[in-house]
Parts: C-alpha cells; structure tokens; sequence
C-alpha cells in the first residue's frame, strides 16, 4: 500500500465535493433532515427528555438516501467521465484506490455529522441541560452505521457507469440492514423476526442509542465495512480474474474468498458478544450511568445457576406512553438489554410491542394476566386517561414471576433482578409476619365492627412486595414463636397479654425483629400504642377484642422509651398517652398548597437544622433521599440500656409533640387549623429519632433470671390476675442454658406504621399521575431494613439506584410558570365571584331579614293576645312573597355564577395549553431555521469565492 497515493486520491475525493457549493447545500439538507427528525416528531416534547431518541429512530431511513448520495459518484462518475482507465494505469495497488475513495467519503459524511452535531447540541442547550457524553455516543453510533452503509453503496458505484441506477443501487443494497427492524411484520415468525433484527443496523446500534459504546457493536459495524470494502477490491480488479477469450474465470474461487471472510466476521461478531457477556466489554458514557447495571446485579447475573435451563423475560411494552412513563420505559428498555447481554445463553429477553386491543394484548392476559394500565396523561398541557403496557413475565422451567406494571415507586433494575432470582430459585429467607390489629393480610375491620358494619380490611401491598423476595408465613402469637430469618412486628401493643409475651419471648431469645409501633396509626384506623383494644360490635364478641398486653417490659428490655421525659416535659404530664411527633417541613411546592397537618412528617436531606437525617453509615439508610411518616412517635435510648442505640432516621428542630387524643378532638374532616394552634402552643425544637437500630448481646442465664423475677413480681399482683398467670407461665418455660452462652439481639424499631399501608404505597407508585412530583423512599426503607436484618444484601445497594434522564428544563420552567399564572388568574376568578355570590346573598339577607321583623312584631301582638292589624298581616305576606322570589332569583345567580366560573377557568386552561403548544413549536420552528445557517453560509463563502478566483486575469469585456 502507498500512502501517497492514499493521500491523493483521497484529496481529490474530498476537495472535488467541497469545491462545490451544491455538496454545501446538500449537507444543509441533511442538517435540516436530522433535526427535524430529532425535534418536530410530537413524542419528542411528549417525552420531555432531553435527547436524539426521535433521531436514533429516523435516521437510519434518512441514511438510506444520504449514502447512497455521497457513494454514487465514487465509481460510476469515473466510468462516465473515463477518468477510470487513468486511476487503473497509475503506480498504484487496487487496494490503494478503494482506500482512498473509501476515506473521502467517510470524511465527507463526517464533516456532515459534524455540521449535525453542532446544530442539535446547540438546540438541545436551547430547551435545557443535554448529557453531553450521551449525544457524543448518540453520533459515535450514527458514525460507525455511516461507514458501514458508505462501504455497501460504495459496492453499488463499482456496478454501473450510470450515477441514477448507482444511486438506486445503493439504497436497495443497504435497504436490508436497515429494514431488518421490520422482521417481525415482514416474516411473521417471531424466532427468525429475532435472529433478523439482532444482525440489522437499527438493533446494533441501540447501545450507541443509549449511550453505550460496545465492542460487539463496533465490531459488527466495522465486519460489514471490511466485507463490503473487499467486494469492492474484488470488483475493481474483476480485469484480472473475470477471464477473457482465453482466460479463465476464478468467479467461484473469489465469491468463497468473500463467504469466508463474511462468516469470520459474522464468528467474530459471536465469539465478542459472548466474551462481552461474561467480561463486560462495553463502556456507559452517560454522565449519569443510566444505560448501565449496578455491579451488585452484575454479580447476581453472572453467578446465576439456573441448572442448565434458560431464563425467558417476556416483556410487554406499549411502543408510546406519556410523559410520566417515558423515562420508566425508556429505563426499562435499556436494563432488558443489559440483562440479554451480560445474561449470555442464560437469559433470554423478548420484546413484545403491545397495545389495548390486539392480539399481542390478549396473549399477554391469556399467558401472564398482565393487562394494560390505566393512567392520568399529560400531552401538550392537558390531562387525559390512557391505557399502555409496562409488564413482563419471567419464567424458568416451571417458575413464574410476573410483574404486571412498572410503577415509579421502585428500582426496575431490582425488580428485574429480583424476579430473575426468584424464577430461578434461588433459596428464599422465611420471613415471619406477627398477625396484629395491623392485618397485612386482609381481614375483619374492627372500627367498622363497632359501627355494626362487616367490612373486611384488603390484603396490604406490602405482603405481595415481600412474597416477591421471601417465604412468607403468617405467624399466630398465641403458640410460642419459632426462628425465621426475620420477624415483622406490626403494632404489636395490640396483642393480648399472652401473645405479647410470646412475641417478647422470640425477641429476647435472639429473633432479628423489624418492630413497626405507631402512637398513632391514623391511615391503618387500629388502636394506637396507648390506646384501649378496638372491643366488639353489635355481632358479639369478634377476634381481637379484649385486654391489651403491656409492651413496657419490651421497652424496658432493649433500652429504649417511647414516650421520652423531654416530651412529657415539653407537653405535661399525660402518663397514659405515647405521644406524636410533629415537624414543621414540607419539600413539595405542590403539597404546600393543601395545608397538610404537621404531622405528617417529611424526613429529608435538606430539612432544616440538626444532624443528618439518614445514617450514611447503615446500608438500611444510606443514599434514602425522602421518607413521609404519617402520624409518627419517636424512640429514645435510656441510661441504663445494655445495647447499642444507632439512630438511622431523624428529624430536624423545628418539630413538637401532641398527644392523639387531642389530636382526634382537633380534626375535622381536612380543617388542620386548630390542628396547627394546637401545635404552636407544643413546639421543642428537639430532634427526634423515627426510626433506631438496637443490638448487642445478652447472656442468656441472666436472661431467664430476670425473667423469672419479671414473673414472681407479676405474682404479688393480684389487680391482673390473667396477665400474672401467663407471664409466670413463659417464664418457667423459658430453657435455661448454660450462662457461657449469649445471644445476639438485632432489632429495628420504627415509630410509624402507616407507611405500611396500601395508601401510602399507592400514592408513591402514581405520584407521576396526578402531577405531584413526588419521591418517597417508603418502600426501599421496609425492605432494606427486612434484608438487613435477614442478612440478605444481595438486593439493598440495587435497591437505592435511582438512574434519572435528563429533561427539557427550559420546557419544564415555561410551563410552571403559565401554570402558576393561571392558578393565580383561578384564584383572582374565585375571589371575583366570591364577592358577586355576597353580593347576591347580601340582597337575600337584607329580604329575609326584613320578613324575620315584621313576623316578630306579628308575634309580639299574638304573644299579647292582640289580634294582628291587617295591615301588618299583609305586609308580613308581601315580605314573605319578596323573599321567597329574591331567594330564587338569587339561586338562579348564584348558577349563573358557577356556570360563569367554570368557564372562565376552562378559558384559562385552554389559554394555557395553547401557550404551552406555541412554545412547543417556536422551539420547532428554531430547530428548522437555525441548522442550515452554518453550511449555507460555508457554501455562499465557496460560491463567491471560487467565482472570484474564476474571474481573475479575465477581461471586463468577457464578463457577464
């Protein structure tokens, strides 16, 4: 090979296309192809992410005609000028003149990526903070498809003289890389639709799409190149092995030469993409991570025993969804593949576009029950329902576990990972669930009992969330308890005195426990801490009525106090009440607005004041952001505590302490107002602690000594006989062992219960639905405290990821501002037609009260027992009359009114959508003009400057 010529076969390449303006303008057509593909698709805005996800889509059509463009003229103008003969007869190898066409081409479409780039970055900073790492992949993708795609059509070019039919040529050639994509509805077949996509342009490139550069990718890419550049040598040197009258054909010998080389490269391609699932030789460039796996679920991936049978993931995804979903698909998208990749042969992952209606709908509820979901929309501004498909099933052998629909209030890549685990079988922890006044499984409500009413409690979410992870098994506290891995306390003040004991008894002998006690479990509607035991209805005498236990000698055995001395300080002297601590915190704009009660506490990193409000330290709580605990108490370690006391969840200083009694008195339906002057008369600004870790280790001789004692105590009181039996009772069946022994005590207690509840978990799950934005981390707590104490962490650092897309900020701070405006113009309506209603109510009162004097004096004559002038009587019935038609004229008004209201309100909203459009498509429009600007401007320089150089030493007279 000879450089030189390389080198000057290539300039005369590239120079004769940009000696051109025409080449200028046909790369502005280009720029404006690929952003118009990029913004004016309606999904883009729809999205609401700030990337080339629309481009990634379009532009393997656009390239379809944009290639075959530059690579038409790469022979066939040779040819048609006969300039062939004389690049043929210089001191040049064949090699030599592929080469260098090949480098002017792919330097010609690089200069047009080039121009593309600059273009869609600058109007991407435009609409808000692009992942520039993620655009630079984007168009590192879009350049290894350009060089696979220049070196087909370049073999076009080498079959015709005519630059048309090279054209034509080019684009059927690259037309099956590129409408590979289109298998499934082209064969029909859904396995052969697979292995056809995987080997097309548009499957190749999703990494490069998600901001991930793979070697298997980039080696498919440069394979196809290599293939199509060698045909293109074997056809430019057809003279030397085509034969002649006398020669002798080697077509055969040639056409094996080139197979063999396309199945070393298609061996290649396998043998990368097998090594890439086992060593991980790909690379996220993403800023954020996004498009990768956590190496905690890459771990769990790679030593994955299946037992020789495959693990299927059937995913059943809508192809558009609205803005609150796109980035949990597009997320979900991206895991499925990490997980097809670095799973090999183990895992296989399909696909399947699902919408309402069609038969990939019906086999998906056929198959799994998984169904579409219905969802609140947001398009352009305005809300709308809408059903899409967020589910997959994941089945090994006999095993399944489907999850219907993706909400937002977890890690997908944990309940990928999670449900890949489980269909494989991998041993499952027992986890044993206190069955309390709580009834995580569903059961008689008891407050509805007291009312005469049968209502049953629905089974909680929490219990389907844990069956996904654990053997989960009901444990009835009335039998001594046996050892699970773990153990969940639901208020466990609501047991009786023998099963409380029971459930002491398990957490004394060492059982890891999660305690869940709540003074006030106000969304649960169960007896709090210090309140009585829920008594029976008008049925008689239903389960869970009767005496409460004394869960003190719990307290009193791990160190710890509910209701501390600095409560009981701050607010009086209440001996029978636990109290609720409340903070004066709210992170969320859009909650601010409805006046939620204090107690409802917000734990988050930026709260005002005192230390931390996670433990960094602990893995239950590390990288947690936000937690809601409705109605919560608080937890104290006391003086004398043998254990280790280790906070993990607090609250800041502006925070107080109320009792529930008072707080029940307070509340009317959603009034707080006396709820907040109650508060301000109660306020400590002490920090709390929510939510503590408690171990250490206890000797287990002394253990049942002080049972004992505990027990002989109970004897000398006669005021509670039944309580006295019993807990003399387990204390002589506790076994003594030997005193050398110890047992470890590993315990979290939880001062809330109510974040258990299926209200709470709903409300994390559609927060994007109805526009709340937001982010409780109420689920990942539960079930990082369960792992934890389970010694299970294979899923806690999952758990936590929270990848998140860039948005289009400059849309999304336009858009809040026109909606704060219009609830400004909303309120100035209400208050406008709030003064018209007293207005009108004015004239109704001024009526009425004119007939309420006229009837008191007819009454003082009656009272008298003077008969009524008649005038007077007339004129109360005149007063009357003008009342009732004032009244009705009034309500007519008032009608009127609210009729006016709505519409002006719905005046004001399509006002705002119409705004929020305008801007969607000034943006549009800017896409449009902007990019063509930088080439033409090249090409009117090149225009007037080649013209001025044409004009140079020629007479004025020979000028036109």
């Amino acid at each position: 090979m000879n450089p030189k010529v390389v080198r000057a076969i290539f300039r005369r390449n590239f120079y004769s296309y940009f000696n051109n303006p025409t080449g200028y303008v046909f790369i502005g057509l280009f720029v404006i192809l690929s952003t118009f593909a990029a913004f004016w698709p309606h999904e883009f805005f729809n999205s609401n992410l700030a990337n080339l996800d629309q481009l990634n889509h379009w532009l393997p059509y656009i390239l379809l005609i944009f290639i075959p463009a530059i690579t038409m003229a790469t022979w066939a103008d040779e040819r048609r000028q006969g300039t062939d003969e004389l690049l043929l007869t210089l001191p040049a190898t064949d090699a030599d003149v592929v080469l260098g066409k090949y480098l002017a081409a792919v330097s010609v479409y690089s200069v047009s990526l080039l121009f593309s780039f600059l273009c869609n970055l600058i109007v991407l900073r435009l609409l808000g903070n692009p992942d520039i790492f993620l655009i630079v992949a984007n168009y590192l993708g879009y350049w290894m498809v350009g060089l696979a795609m220049l070196a087909t059509g370049m073999v076009a070019s080498f079959f015709t003289s005519n630059l048309t039919v090279a054209f034509i040529l080019g684009v059927l050639f690259n037309a099956p890389f590129v409408l590979a994509d289109w298998a499934d509805a082209i064969t029909g077949t859904p396995d052969w639709s697979l292995a056809i996509k995987h080997w097309g342009l548009a499957d190749q490139f999703r990494d490069f799409g998600r901001g991930v550069i793979s070697l298997d990718s980039i080696v498919y890419f440069i394979g196809i190149a290599v293939v199509m550049l060698y045909l293109s040598l074997l056809l430019i040197g057809r003279r030397h092995w085509a034969g002649g009258r006398d020669g002798k054909s080697l077509f055969g010998h040639y056409l094996v030469r080139a197979l063999s080389l396309a199945l070393i490269v298609v061996a290649l391609n396998l043998l990368v993409e097998t090594v890439d699932a086992k060593l991980g030789l790909h690379y996220d460039m993403t800023a954020e991570r996004v498009s990768s796996l956590s190496p905690e679920t890459i771990d769990l991936l790679r030593k994955l025993d299946t037992k020789n049978r495959p693990v299927v993931i059937e995913a059943y995804v809508s192809p558009s969804v609205p803005e609150n979903y796109v980035q949990t698909r597009l997320t979900l998208l991206s895991d499925l593949r990490e997980f097809e990749r670095l799973g090999g042969n183990v895992i296989q992952v399909k696909i399947v576009s699902a919408e309402p209606d069609t038969k990939e709908a019906t086999d998906a509820e056929k198959q799994f029950g998984i169904k579409p979901q219905t969802i609140s929309a947001k398009s352009r501004g305005a809300i709308k329902d809408d059903q899409i498909f967020l589910g997959l099933a994941v089945t090994c052998g006999l095993e399944k576990v489907v999850i219907p629909f993706f909400d937002q209030g977890m890690s997908i890549e944990y309940e990928l990972i999670r449900a890949v685990a489980t269909a494989a079988k991998q041993k499952r922890k027992r986890l044993g669930i206190l069955q309390t006044d709580a009834q995580l499984f569903g059961g008689f409500d008891m407050a509805a009992m007291q009312m005469g009413q049968m209502n049953q409690r629905p089974r909680q979410p929490i219990i389907d969330e844990l069956e996904k992870q654990y053997e989960v098994v009901q444990v009835d506290p009335n039998k001594p308890i046996e050892k699970f891995d773990v153990l969940l306390a639901v208020q466990p003040s609501s047991l009786g005195p023998a099963p409380l004991n029971n459930f002491i008894a398990a957490v004394k002998s060492g059982q890891a426990t999660a305690i869940f006690e709540d003074p006030m479990p106000y969304m649960m509607g169960i007896p709090g801490t210090s309140d009585e035991k829920q008594q029976a209805g008008p049925m008689g005498q239903m389960p869970g009525a009767g005496q409460k236990g004394d869960i003190q000698p719990l307290w009193d055995f791990l160190g710890v106090e509910m209701a501390s001395k600095k409560m009981q300080e701050a607010f009086g002297p209440t001996p029978a009440q636990t109290l609720v601590v409340w903070q004066n915190y709210n992170p969320y704009l859009k909650l601010q607005g409805l006046k939620l009660p204090h107690e409802f506490v917000f734990i988050g990193r930026q709260q005002p004041g005192g230390k931390a409000a996670f433990n960094d330290n602990d893995p239950i709580t590390s990288n947690l952001q936000e937690l809601w605990f409705p109605f919560p108490g608080a937890f104290d370690k006391l003086n004398k505590s043998q254990f280790k006391f280790v906070p993990l969840i607090s609250t800041g200083v502006n925070t107080g302490t109320i009792a529930p009694r008072e707080i029940r008195q307070l509340l009317r339906s959603s009034d707080f107002t006396p709820l907040e002057r109650a508060e301000n008369q109660n306020a400590t600004h002490e920090q709390y602690t929510l939510a503590a870790h408690v171990t250490g280790e206890v000797k287990v001789a002394n253990q049942a000594v002080d049972e004992k004692k505990d027990a002989d105590k109970k004897d000398t009181d006669k005021k509670d006989a039944d309580k006295k039996d019993s807990a003399k009772k387990d204390a002589d069946a506790m076994p003594k062992l030997a005193s050398s022994k110890t047992r470890a005590i590993n315990v979290v207690l939880v001062a809330d219960a109510d974040l258990l509840d299926g209200q709470v978990f709903a409300l994390r799950s559609r927060a994007e639905d109805m526009d709340l934005g937001i982010h409780f981390d109420n689920i990942v707590f539960v079930l990082n405290t369960l792992d934890a104490l389970a010694g299970d962490d294979r899923f806690v650092e999952i758990r936590k990821r929270r990848p998140a897309h860039r948005t289009l900020t400059a849309i999304e701070d336009k858009i809040a501002k026109n909606r704060d405006e219009l609830s400004e113009k909303i309120a100035d309506y209400e208050k406008e037609f709030a003064k018209q209603k007293d207005a009108k109510k004015k004239a109704v009162d001024t009526a009425n009260k004119k007939f309420s004097d006229l009837q008191e004096e007819a009454r003082g004559y009656q009272q008298k027992g003077e008969e009524v002038p008649l005038e007077l009587r007339q004129r109360v019935v005149e007063a009357m009359m003008t009342y009732k038609a004032e009244d009705q004229r009034v309500k007519g008004d008032m009608e009127r009114i609210d009729r006016d209201a709505q519409r002006a309100e719905e005046v004001a909203r399509r006002d705002l959508n119409s705004k929020i459009r305008n801007e969607q498509d000034r943006y549009k429009l800017l896409a449009l003009l902007i990019p063509p600007i930088f080439p033409l401007i090249v090409a009117a320089f090149v225009f007037f400057n080649r013209r001025a150089e044409e004009r140079e030493g020629v007479a004025k007279s020979r000028l036109r």
